[in-house]
């Protein structure tokens, strides 16, 4: 390495104002982000329906978000989830984006996201003497398979409601695996799955349905082993294609709920406290320095935040940042980025991958 510390003046302003905005703007789509919020609603004529909707998503969203960076045994002590009301969420809802619509005249049924303010979240429950539970986990692959017996159908509706129900905005970021990834839970099988999503471990949700019963059976296998994470249940309201997504919707969301509280468990007793790691990024060109820091920056939508840039030169600089979880997650997440991370004797070493994108958000 030429003279690693050797700052090229235009190159290290660049590189030293790179993460702000991106950053920012990762943070505020990851955690303080509620995805896949379904809504109903009949109004007077169509303009009231989508208003009515938008206020539903936002009031349902809000109602998730505080769940997903709370505890529920903390929330209970204070008194509860602090009120919602209208004034409440035109102040912290900064943006709702449609993912899929459908109106008629008075009617309209909607898939939402709805983007909360971070800051302002935070100071309404702190206020509340709450604490905020908003570090995040390496991603976790989720695999939504079937019993014997189920019709195909259904398998196909137990996959979507996993892949749009907003789960990889969670502390825990659940990704569903392709349709392709099917059969008992075997981690050879999901290992390849697993890695392309960053994730060192895949659960495994069988579901069975037996009468007005939905039950889905969860077990989580890793390069350790296999653990048993029990089982889920709802039942099944009517005998209609909604009530079933409903029901499957239902179990979803009661699988994801236990893998949050375990996370949030660990993380609140110190489990899951931040580290900070210094690391020389390596480069023989612009283009590689462009790729590790593509890389940082889509890694802080998951694992890692804090980013700095606390030197630079014409092969190398010297990086920062914080990161929670397990360090080979860290290095599993980086890798799937384009990002090598190794320790050498010099300390932690960052290098492009020969096929490295420039940008890998």
């Amino acid at each position: 390495m030429r003279n690693p510390w050797v700052a090229v003046a235009a190159f290290a302003l660049a590189a030293l104002c790179a993460f702000e905005p991106q950053r920012a703007s990762a943070q505020a789509n990851t955690v303080y982000t509620v995805a896949g919020v379904y809504v109903d609603v009949t109004a007077a004529n169509a303009a009231s329906a989508q208003q009515a909707g938008f206020a539903s998503a936002a009031q349902i969203g809000f109602n998730r978000l505080i769940q997903r960076i709370t505890t529920a045994a903390d929330l209970a002590a204070h008194g509860g989830a602090p009120a919602a009301d209208q004034a409440t969420l035109d102040r912290l809802v900064l943006s709702t984006d449609v993912e899929q619509e459908r109106r008629s005249g008075t009617r309209y049924i909607g898939r939402l996201s709805v983007r909360f303010d971070p800051t302002g979240t935070r100071t309404l429950l702190r206020a509340q003497g709450v604490t905020v539970i908003d570090a995040r986990s390496a991603p976790e692959l989720v695999v939504p398979v079937a019993a014997d017996g189920t019709s195909p159908d259904t398998l196909a509706v137990w996959q979507a409601v996993w892949s749009e129900g907003g789960f990889q905005e969670e502390l825990v970021p659940l990704t569903a695996a392709p349709a392709a990834l099917q059969g008992a839970p075997n981690w050879q099988t999901a290992a390849p799955f697993a890695q392309a999503a960053a994730a060192t471990s895949a659960l495994y949700a069988t579901l069975r349905v037996q009468g007005s019963m939905a039950t889905a059976t969860l077990v989580e296998v890793s390069a350790s082993g296999q653990l048993d994470r029990g089982a889920v249940s709802t039942q099944i309201a009517g005998g209609d294609a909604a009530s079933m997504r409903a029901a499957l919707a239902s179990l979803a969301a009661q699988a994801s709920d236990r893998v949050q509280a375990d996370w949030k468990s660990r993380a609140s007793a110190g489990v899951g406290q931040r580290a900070r790691v210094s690391a020389s990024a390596l480069y023989t060109d612009e283009r590689q320095w462009e790729s590790i820091k593509a890389a940082l920056s889509a890694a802080a939508q998951t694992l890692i935040s804090g980013i700095r840039i606390e030197a630079v030169g014409r092969d190398g600089a010297l990086v920062s940042f914080s990161f929670v979880g397990d360090r080979s997650a860290l290095v599993a997440e980086l890798a799937r980025r384009g990002v090598q991370l190794e320790d050498t004797a010099q300390g932690p070493v960052l290098r492009a991958t020969a096929a490295a994108p420039a940008a890998n958000h």
